[in-house]
């Protein structure tokens, strides 16, 4: 009982939950009804509006007065940002709700007319709350406007004299060092301005000697323990980093980085940690008077920019090590390179510390002057000096005196070594013609600006070497972004170079900031410029800005790849299922196509918040190109969608266009693409095939028809050669047996007779490979029907005279060869002897040997013919 008790409020406790969960959700739902403050409350648009107007009109009255100073309007200016911010937000929300109030009226329509019926109470109630509903929305949108003007107005002025307070100190002319009167009176303020020095620091120096003897004086001792502990180490161990690095060999350009980066922290962190720490001692035990401190922060800031800037420079040009040197100088020109910076570098830095101590002192405005215009004649002479001594190799000049130069890393630098001089020489007329301000500025400037510059040359070659490293090869991340990603080696490429480029182009943009800033141009001008980019600007009532531009092409970006995966589902997923043949599945695909673009573009642009009434203008001019460029286009498009509708022409129809035969493969939204039999395929545009002449082969039938001409000599049977080509057809599988195939006897010849084979196959696509198939298997059934053939003979016809003639010039030499042979021997014998043989000679094939017998012989030889000498023989 006790455990039902308890576990008895949990349901309850779980139903009051989910019923506070649904009103919450509810609430949430209903929020922006419920939460919208009528006009004029707190809250409202209305009262931000009436609020940053009153703040609008307070700055512009600080403005109009004409000796507002630099503080002060900077001061305006970090106060009048707030507003801005607020008013692009009340335009933003009004926009929207001033077309929802206009639409809202539009709906119940045209006031009637005096003489029409009148309008019910109800409806006459509803209009007139309506029309003020879109009154006071389009009131409060145009004041906003207006006051948004007003504001980057404000904000405007607000630059402009600020530049123009810097133009007037900068180039303010004062009196010249070159006047003895700046230096009689120098010389007359001299020995109070040392009063004054000694007093105040004669008195500083006593009051941190007396603090050394308590718990201050161990605090600063501690301090300055630590200082002289790093400023050794930095002496001990930054020669032997050096050292450690100048024996190495070129391992790659981004091990240099390293190096050199690695060498900026070690050069530098020791003198800046150091005087970091001797300042907090001083600042903390309390030890700093006001008066002091600013020179104090001086020194502590010069040590630190000295430090830097050697160490800076000392990794880039690294004159010990030509193998880690990031700027590809000669190294006499490396050395000059680092003497340059540093030796500038204290100059500023010195120069810098002795401004603080004359302002600590109130010194007078002659020896202030003449200070500052030594400092700057200092700074440009040392820089005269520096670029002089940076000379191109003589080995070099002595080459391009012989020959053809050819220019050397490093080896010419002429061109600024003229404007290192030029700056220089600037410097000291504009100290001796009295404008001290100008000189000492345009030294700071030029110091800054190759600050500037090594720094942009570091961070340019990190991002250059450093981004695709980590992105592509076998670095970890690339390995994590593929195994995690699924991402390619390709797709890895691609992002390193548009990051490398994004990088860039970002470096830049702040390079040029960073310089330009000293010079009035701070880096809010540029923001504002950049957010009135941004937000662009508006034509006809459409907005057009980056921020448009971006939105509108993400939302379709999204739109189209929901469209191409859904086309991909149709394809390869949900269409093969179903008995609809490949023509009407590429129609169905493709309409679905048409229908994700035309959502997607009105996704687009309902989320940048444009509406079709604005669009208007926009269509209106894009009517005229549509009818002069982009006819054809849209003559493709609409045959395209007749293709589709249509369906005369379907994916994988069999067609005849022009000259041109093949399978249809994509019907696209301009063209349709047909591969002929070649392998090739042929674009042809959507308008051809619904205005020309097409043939379709399988428009209403798929069947292919399969047909073969054969001639077979008269000596086969016609019968045997009709069931043989039947038996061939109707042993193959792919031919159909309704209707059957069938065999025509086409033509009798003298010694041949021509058969016809016609045949059909279910798919015309097949049709080929059928009809090689039965061209082999006649073949071989004719080589068996066809008896083997005889031996042939040789008949030889017209030598009759050829052979009479041999015949009698054989009988001649017979009888010569018998009256020589009687002579020698008995009568008896000679009657006895054997006729002489007569030679073998070539006879007709059909000659037999008692016409040969029949023959005359021939006649005897003479008697006076003399015998033949047989012993010569």
């Amino acid at each position: 009982m006790a455990a039902r008790m308890a576990q008895a409020p949990f349901p309850k406790l779980g139903r009051l939950l989910s019923a506070c969960l649904i009103l919450l959700a509810l609430a949430l739902a209903a929020g922006p009804s419920f939460a919208q403050p009528a006009p004029g409350e707190p809250g409202s648009a209305r009262a931000r509006l009436d609020a940053v107007r009153s703040e609008l009109a307070q700055i512009e009255t600080t403005l109009a007065s004409p000796d507002s100073s630099d503080a002060e309007l900077q001061r305006q200016r970090i106060r009048l940002q707030p507003s801005l911010d607020q008013l692009r937000l009340i335009v933003d929300e009004q926009t929207p709700r001033v077309d929802q109030a206009k639409l809202r009226l539009d709906q119940l329509g045209a006031k009637p007319d005096a003489n029409a019926p009148p309008e019910s109470a109800e409806i006459t109630r509803d209009r007139e709350a309506r029309a003020k509903a879109y009154a006071d929305a389009d009131e409060t949108l145009k004041l906003a406007k207006a006051s948004l003007l007003q504001a980057e107005q404000l904000q405007s002025s607000i630059g402009d004299k600020r530049r123009e307070i810097f133009a007037k100190a900068l180039f303010a002319a004062g009196p010249s060092v070159a006047n003895p009167e700046v230096w009689s009176n120098a010389i007359a303020t001299a020995p109070e301005d040392l009063r004054a020095s000694g007093y105040i620091f004669g008195g500083w120096l006593e009051g941190v000697g007396d603090a050394f003897s308590g718990a201050r004086g161990g605090v600063v001792g501690l301090a300055l323990l630590g200082a002289i502990l790093l400023y050794v180490a930095r002496a001990r161990y930054l020669p032997r980093f050096k050292a450690r690095y100048s024996n190495l060999q070129d391992t790659g350009n981004l091990h240099c980085l390293y190096i050199a980066l690695a060498h900026i922290v070690a050069g530098a962190a020791p003198p800046i940690l150091a005087s970091w720490l001797i300042y907090k001692a001083l600042s903390t035990t309390g030890l700093l008077p006001p008066r002091i401190q600013p020179v104090i922060w001086a020194v502590v800031v010069g040590l630190a920019f000295f430090a830097f800037i050697q160490a800076l420079a000392d990794a880039l040009f690294a004159p010990s090590s030509p193998q880690r040197r990031l700027v590809r100088v000669l190294d006499e020109t490396a050395r000059s390179a680092v003497w340059i910076a540093s030796s500038l570098a204290l100059v500023m830095s010195v120069g810098k510390v002795f401004e603080a101590w004359l302002q600590a002192i109130a010194a007078g405005l002659a020896i202030s002057i003449i200070v500052k215009a030594f400092f700057a004649v200092l700074f440009a002479l040392t820089l005269i000096a520096g670029l002089y001594q940076i000379r191109d190799d003589d080995e070099v000049e002595q080459e391009a005196c012989l020959g053809p130069y050819v220019p050397v890393d490093g080896a010419s630098l002429g061109p600024v070594r003229i404007l290192g001089w030029v700056i220089g020489f600037t410097i000291i007329a504009a100290v001796l013609s009295g404008y001290v301000v100008f000189g000492a500025f345009l030294a700071e400037q030029t110091l800054w600006v190759g600050l500037v510059a090594c720094l942009f040359l570091l961070a340019y070659q990190f991002i250059d070497l450093g981004i695709p490293r980590l992105l592509t090869g076998t670095s970890r991340l690339a390995l994590t972004l593929k195994a995690g990603m699924g991402l390619r080696s390709t797709t890895l490429d691609k992002v390193a170079v548009i990051s490398v480029g994004a990088l860039k182009l970002l470096l830049i943009v702040v390079t040029v900031l960073m310089v330009l800033a000293p010079w009035g141009l701070e880096s809010t001008d540029f923001l504002v410029s950049l957010r009135a980019a941004f937000f662009g600007f508006q034509v006809g009532g459409v907005t057009i800005s980056i921020s448009t531009i971006v939105v509108f092409a993400f939302f379709f970006a999204l739109g189209v790849a929901a469209t191409r995966a859904l086309q991909r589902w149709l394809d390869h997923k949900f269409l093969p299922t179903t008995a609809l043949d490949p023509g009407l599945r590429n129609s169905i695909t493709t309409a679905a196509g048409y229908v994700g673009y035309i959502g997607a573009v009105a996704i687009a642009v309902s989320a940048v918040g444009l509406s079709l009434e604005r669009l208007t203008l926009v269509a209106s001019a894009l009517s005229v190109g549509i009818g002069f460029g982009l006819q054809s286009v849209v003559s493709n498009f609409v045959s395209g969608l007749i293709l589709l509708w249509e369906r005369p022409i379907r994916v994988g129809d069999q067609v005849l266009v022009g000259d041109i035969e093949g399978i249809v493969r994509r019907i696209n939204v301009r063209s349709t693409e047909i591969a002929t039999f070649d392998r090739s395929t042929v674009i042809v545009p959507n308008s051809n095939l619904i205005s020309g002449v097409v043939r379709n082969r399988v428009r209403s039938d798929r069947t292919g028809r399969v047909l073969i001409a054969l001639t077979v000599p008269r000596s086969l049977e016609a019968g045997q050669v009709r069931a043989m080509l039947a038996e061939v057809a109707g042993g193959h599988g792919d031919v159909m047996q309704k209707p059957p195939p069938s065999v025509q006897f086409k033509k009798i010849g003298t010694t041949t007779m021509d058969f016809e084979l016609v045949c059909v196959v279910a798919e015309v696509e097949i049709a080929g490979r059928v009809t090689s198939d039965l061209n082999f298997a006649i073949h071989k059934r004719l080589a068996e029907m066809e008896p083997a053939a005889a031996t042939p003979e040789l008949m030889v016809r017209g030598l009759e005279g050829v052979e009479h003639s041999l015949d009698s010039i054989a009988a001649a030499v017979g009888r010569g060869e018998g009256e020589r042979g009687r002579a020698k021997r008995p009568a008896a014998k000679q009657a006895a002897a054997p006729a002489p043989r007569r030679a073998r000679r070539p006879v007709e094939a059909e000659e037999t040997e008692e016409e040969e017998q029949a023959k005359p012989a021939p006649a005897p030889a003479s008697a006076s013919e003399p015998a033949k000498d047989d012993s010569k023989e």
